[in-house]
C-alpha cells in the first residue's frame, strides 16, 4: 500500500469513527461500541434501550417517529408495537432523569431527546 493510499485509508477510518460517535462535552454516545456516558459517567443500558437512545441522539432535539425508533431497535423482526415502545421509553426516561436528559413525547408523531441547558449539565 502506498503512502497516499495509507493516508486515505486512515482518513476514511477517522471519518467513519467520527460519524459513529456523538460527543457534545456532556453527552457521549459511541454507537458502534454501545457506550453511553453523561458528564464522564458511564450509563449501562440493555441493548434495546441503547439502540433507542442511539437513534434519538442521531437527531438530538428533533422528532423521531415511533416507527423509525422501532425499526432501529428491532429491525424487521417484529411488527411495530407502540405499547411496547412506550414501556421502553418509560424505562429510559427513568434511567436518564439523574443526568437531566429528557425524552419528550409528541402524541401520534414521535419522540425527541432534549438535552439540559449548558448551565444545568454540571459541566461548569
Amino acid at each position: 500500500m502506498s503512502l497516499a493510499e495509507s493516508t486515505l485509508s486512515k482518513r476514511t477510518a477517522q471519518s467513519q469513527s467520527t460519524e459513529d460517535v456523538y460527543d457534545d462535552g456532556y453527552l457521549r454516545v459511541e454507537h458502534q461500541n454501545y457506550y453511553l456516558a453523561c458528564n464522564g459517567q458511564s450509563i449501562r443500558l440493555p441493548r434495546t434501550e441503547f439502540l433507542i437512545i442511539s437513534r434519538l441522539v442521531r437527531s438530538v432535539e428533533r422528532v423521531v417517529s415511533a416507527e423509525d425508533l422501532w425499526q432501529h431497535a428491532w429491525g424487521n423482526e417484529k411488527p411495530v408495537n407502540i405499547e411496547s415502545l412506550h414501556v421502553y421509553m418509560h424505562r429510559l426516561r427513568t434511567k436518564l432523569v439523574p443526568y437531566k436528559l429528557q425524552i419528550d413525547t409528541l402524541v401520534n408523531v414521535g419522540y425527541r431527546l432534549l438535552l439540559p441547558a449548558p448551565q444545568d449539565n454540571g459541566s461548569e
